[in-house]
């Protein structure tokens, strides 16, 4: 397999999309060369450097930049690049690919693989959300209007879905024991356009499948209530959620919550069931935004009143430089 030397990857960290990994050209023929930098790259695994190994590239000629209606030509045909063994180190069987003489060339890239649309702009496919335990972090690089002497390649990856996590909270003094989350309303199929910029490219044409997905946990959290800010996170029991992008309505969205709360009895005689059943609420209107993470809290009750949410928050899905304050509170507004 042809090595690829890359200078940049010696560490391969979790890094923003500015990131790249340096690639050599070789001799007069100056041949096209790839690595890979995943930004931060879950049950869907959330994918990172340590387990991005392999990714196919696509590469299509132009006379003009493409922003100027280059019609793509059809010039790298899906070209597998892994990583050798555990190093890090990138190489390829197939071809190798030469810089063309003139003109331009337009690199993409979906993992996992996706089938592109392709005409006289960019390129775009079509894509659904599997329910929880096949969905998949899904992640896209493109690379626009490359030339010979273009230098070092870069291509960053991007994740391209919302993580959306839970919490739980309660009265202090009990013992909540979630066995069930189930999120329903939730659109679950969009038109993924590239577009040049650092993010890759938008969605569109987001909408509910004619069977719409309903993406449901069934383990078991628990969360024993001993001060006020006491909480207990879900994704902690795999109960992580990628999802598409989307404007969420009010009342739109609803999740469904299994649980039971219990308080010890006088005397330290066993417990007493306070609540033990099955509670539904709307999430408040706000946007899930492509490659980041939210967090809704659910702030559960010990007897017959309603279940609400506190302030949902967000914050960069970006975990190897974090910032001094990385969460911003967003208040969604009244229902």
């Amino acid at each position: 397999m042809k090595k690829i030397l890359l200078a940049a990857v010696a560490a391969l960290a979790i890094v923003g999309c500015s990131q790249n990994e340096e690639i050599e050209k070789a001799g007069e023929k100056a041949e096209i060369n790839f690595g890979a930098v995943v930004r931060n790259a879950t049950r869907a695994t959330i994918v990172n450097n340590a387990d991005f190994k392999s990714f196919k590239v696509y590469g299509y000629k132009t006379v003009d930049k493409i922003a100027e209606g280059g019609q793509l030509g059809a010039f790298i045909p899906g070209l597998t690049v892994s990583k050798e063994g555990g190093t890090d180190n990138w190489g390829y069987t197939d071809g190798p690919y030469y810089w063309p003489l003139s003109g331009y060339v337009q690199f993409f890239s979906t993992v996992p693989e996706q089938t592109l649309t392709v005409g006289s702009s960019y390129p775009s496919f079509s894509y659904n959300v599997g329910a929880i335990g096949d969905q998949k972090d899904l992640l896209a690089a493109n690379l626009i209007d490359k030339q010979k002497d273009a230098g070092d390649l870069q291509l960053p990856f991007c994740h391209l879905l919302t993580q959306v996590n839970f919490s739980i909270k309660g009265d202090v003094g009990f013992t909540y024991t979630l066995t069930g989350l189930e999120l329903t309303g939730v659109k679950d199929e969009g038109t993924f356009t590239f577009d040049g910029s650092a993010g890759a490219g938008t969605w569109t044409g987001v909408k509910a499948s004619a069977v719409p997905v309903k993406y449901a946990f069934t383990g078991s959290v628990e969360l024993v209530s001993k001060k006020a800010e006491d909480s207990a996170n879900l994704d902690q029991a795999n109960a992580l959620f990628m999802l598409l992008p989307q404007n969420i309505a009010a009342s739109a969205v609803k999740v469904k919550v299994t649980y039971s709360a219990k308080v010890t009895k006088e005397g330290g005689d066993g417990q007493l069931t306070l609540e033990n059943g099955v509670k539904e609420v709307s999430l408040p209107a706000i946007t899930w935004e492509k490659g980041k993470r939210v967090r809704y809290t659910l702030n559960l009750t010990s007897d017959a009143t309603e279940v609400t949410f506190g302030k949902p928050t967000w914050e960069d899905w970006s975990d190897a430089n974090p910032q001094p304050d990385p969460v911003t509170p967003v208040t969604p507004p009244a229902e």
